[in-house]
Order: C-alpha cells, then sequence, then structure tokens
C-alpha cells in the first residue's frame, strides 16, 4: 500500500457522526489529492456510493484495530481518527483525532453513576491512546474547554474546527409565514441527554392548561417506555406525532419552530439545520446553544413550565429569527489533512 492520508472512521455509524462524516467523504471526494485518501470503515456505517475505492471496512472491535495499525503502520503521511478515539500504536506521522462526544469527556467526573460506567470505560481507552495523537479536534469553545477539563491535552493541542453541510438544508419552499403556526419539532435520537421525557411533560402541561401545540418528533423502538407514554398523551387528546425515522428536512421545511431541550450536544448540528431551514428556534440556556447559533429563544431545559412558557410565547408573540453563529470550516480542515 502507498503511503496515503488515513481517515480513520471506525466506530461511526449513525447519528451525527455519520452525517459528518459523509459529508466529510463527499468534500474529500472533490479535491485534487482525492486519491491520496484511504477511508478505515465500520461495518454498520452506509458507504456512500461516491466512494468506490480506498477504502476498507472491518470489524468495529478494538482487536481488528490494532491488528489493522500493527499492519499498516507506516503506510500514511498523516492520520485522522474520527471517532474520538487516537490510534491504538505510537505513529512517526502527524495525527489528529476529532473529539465529538462530550459524555466521553464528563465520565471522569461521573464515574460513579451507574449510566457512564460504559462510557468511562471507553474514557479510559482515550486516556491509555492518548499519547498517540498530536492533537484533538473539536467544533466549539465549550468543547475545549471540556476537552482541557480531562487533562488529555494543552490549549495549544486542541483546534477547534466546526464544519457542517450548510447547503443541505437551504431552499425551503415554504415560506415561514405559510407554515402551520402553532407546530414545533425536534428530531432527534432518544438517548438520555436529547430529553425527551421533561419535553413531554411540557406537552402534557400546555394540555392541563388549554394549549394545543402539535409537537412532531422521531422517538425509534429503542425507547420503548417513551412509545407507550406517546400513545397514553394521544388517548387523552395531546397533540404528539412520532415518525420513528424521517429526513429532518421534512419536518423542517413545514413547520415554524424547532424546540430542542436537549441537555447535552458537542456541536448542536439540529440547531443550525433548523436555522439553514427558516424555523426560529427556541433552546436550553445552555453553553453549546451560543457556541453555534443565536436562538430565538430559551428555556430550562430541566424545568417543564420554562419550556412550556417559551412555547406559548412563540404562539403569541412575534419572536426573531435565529443567527447561526458557527461558521464552516470544512476548508480549513481540509487543508490541514492535505
Amino acid at each position: 500500500m502507498c503511503r496515503m492520508i488515513l481517515i480513520d472512521a471506525l466506530f461511526i455509524n449513525k447519528g451525527g457522526g455519520a452525517v459528518l462524516l459523509q459529508y466529510l467523504i463527499e468534500k474529500i471526494l472533490l479535491l485534487p489529492e482525492k486519491d491520496n485518501f484511504f477511508f478505515l470503515l465500520d461495518p454498520r456505517f452506509e458507504v456512500p456510493a461516491v466512494l468506490t475505492k480506498n477504502y476498507l471496512v472491518i470489524p468495529n472491535k478494538v482487536s481488528d484495530r490494532v491488528k489493522f495499525y500493527k499492519e499498516n503502520k507506516t503506510s500514511y503521511t498523516k492520520v485522522f481518527c474520527f471517532a474520538n478515539t487516537p490510534p491504538p500504536l505510537r505513529l512517526n506521522v502527524p495525527v489528529y483525532t476529532y473529539s465529538h462526544n462530550q459524555k466521553l469527556l464528563e465520565a471522569p467526573r461521573q464515574k460513579f453513576k451507574k449510566s457512564y460506567w460504559r462510557l468511562y470505560i471507553k474514557y479510559l481507552f482515550i486516556k491509555f491512546y492518548n499519547k498517540n495523537t498530536d492533537y484533538y479536534i473539536v467544533q466549539t469553545p465549550h468543547m475545549v474547554h471540556e476537552l482541557l477539563g480531562t487533562g488529555l491535552k494543552d490549549a495549544a493541542h486542541c483546534l477547534t474546527i466546526p464544519f457542517y453541510d450548510a447547503e443541505k438544508y437551504k431552499g425551503a419552499t415554504l415560506p415561514f409565514a405559510q407554515r402551520p403556526e402553532a407546530e414545533f419539532a425536534f428530531v432527534s435520537t432518544p438517548s438520555p441527554q436529547k430529553n425527551y421525557p421533561t419535553l413531554l411533560d411540557a406537552w402534557e402541561y400546555l394540555h392541563s392548561k388549554g394549549h394545543r401545540p402539535g409537537l412532531h418528533i422521531t422517538i425509534d423502538s429503542t425507547a420503548p417506555h417513551l412509545l407507550a407514554r406517546l400513545e397514553d398523551m394521544k388517548a387523552r387528546g395531546i397533540r404528539v406525532f412520532n415518525y420513528s425515522y424521517i429526513d429532518p428536512r421534512e419536518l423542517y421545511f413545514k413547520y415554524r419552530y424547532l424546540v430542542c431541550p436537549s441537555v447535552m450536544e458537542s456541536f448542536g448540528l439540529p440547531l443550525i439545520e433548523s436555522v439553514e431551514s427558516g424555523m426560529k428556534v427556541l433552546a436550553p440556556d445552555l453553553a453549546y446553544v451560543y457556541d453555534v447559533i443565536k436562538p430565538s429563544a430559551t428555556f430550562n431545559p430541566w424545568d417543564k413550565v420554562s419550556i412550556a412558557d417559551a412555547v406559548v410565547a412563540a404562539m403569541t408573540h412575534e419572536l426573531p429569527f435565529p443567527e447561526i453563529i458557527a461558521k464552516n470550516d470544512i476548508d480549513k480542515l481540509l487543508a490541514l489533512l492535505v
């Protein structure tokens, strides 16, 4: 194998990480140097049709990753690890690791909580391999703060390079004024940090106060307790609509408001996507939000009444349109890799 630039994306298979990986692959394949890149991919990741060569899919196991690096440790001139974890070997080339999971960085502080045990074990892998990466790349100043709190690297070795597909969500055909007045959307998997229970609490509270806004969400089969709760809410006349999975554009281009209850995000990509789609955004009063957008309104994400008050304000007042703060630095990232 000739000496190339390795994009190690093992362990990336769904969610925001997979969206960004697909975008990165598409941008790399537009470069004159595209044939100098090699991609290591997870079997659960849907390989884009545009990627026809220079990639390898291996089992998403630590042992298989170690074997790959041992067999190819002199094959690359630069390495970019896309899934939080540095290489298992120290290489004699520049190595960058993309850190995009805030819960992993919080794990050392939360290691005695049962919900963090598996994350803490993953964090220990990162710490063990930490010497094998020269830099960590993150998307926001908030993530730099979280990374510095672990002591893995100093500020000089933490690079802030946000990137996202700035064109994918532009061009909504339905103007804001023509969208339904009292319809809200939140597109996300039902992982704990997304805070769906408090959002549903807020919709029950709104119903008890005589308000009937619509809530359009994407809770899949991994959260059967939430699915059962939705059926109970609908039986009581509460306007909740679940799509399990849907292209976000089908909601972002149709409805007026994004209501995001998430208490933790490494980047907050849905916030940017919804702004690009012409929506107004109700978001938590948390640091990750202000790193990426200036929202239309904020609330306390742990308080159902605060969320409900923001929803009522959206229905009864003319809220400002949000503004995007984070810029797309994909060209800076590509220049670094090339």
